[in-house]
């Protein structure tokens, strides 16, 4: 993959604005083993915490537990069942399921990392599944959409999904990042983890 690709791939299909595919773009090109040749595989991105794997992950294993890279159904069971039973997602719930496998993880991995590195990249995640699967600002999206991009891995055309009009930049996704952890049941005991 390139930046070029990428800015063209990720605004057709999800309406991802340049800035936001030029910040995730390069964490990509710092993972190859040569950066400067401007392109990367996801091979290289399966890395241990570099530059975008991470602990308390919602569809994929710690690395100190498993091989993070394939999908990883008991994470995803535990986030998505906040869900059951609704037809839209929600900020305050998806801080709740974000916590639920921040918890577990936090539990299970005795090398459980989360800094503030770890904290935007699983918080981001959140954020980007309900950006990309609604629109940037309201966090309410289809439940069966947010299911058809993870457990398919696919975007849910066939289920009446489109991209946002509004496109999803690196504001928007700041800015949802700033209201789960806001909407998290434990923001402060969060906090102090990041920060120590």
């Amino acid at each position: 993959m390139t930046i070029p690709h990428l800015i063209k791939g990720l605004g057709e299909g999800l309406n991802m604005g340049p800035d936001f595919t030029v910040a995730i773009g390069g964490a990509g090109l710092l993972s190859s083993p040569n950066p400067l040749g401007g392109s990367f595989d996801l091979d290289d991105l399966s890395q241990h915490n570099f530059p975008i794997e991470h602990d308390a992950s919602i569809s994929r294993q710690d690395a100190a537990l498993a091989n993070p890279q394939p999908f990883y159904d008991p994470n995803w069971q535990q986030w998505i069942r906040f869900f059951n039973g609704r037809q839209k997602t929600d900020i305050p719930t998806t801080a709740k399921a974000k916590n639920a496998r921040y918890q577990d993880s936090k539990a299970k991995n005795p090398q459980f990392t989360y800094g503030l590195r770890e904290f935007i990249f699983s918080t981001g995640e959140n954020a980007l599944a309900l950006q990309s699967m609604s629109d940037p600002s309201s966090g309410v999206a289809e439940v069966k959409y947010v299911r058809s991009l993870f457990e398919q891995e696919k975007l849910p055309y066939e289920l009446g999904w489109r991209p946002s009009k509004m496109p999803i930049t690196l504001p928007s996704i700041g800015n949802m990042v700033f209201e789960l952890f806001v909407a998290s049941p434990e923001p402060f005991a969060e906090g102090a983890r990041i920060f120590a």
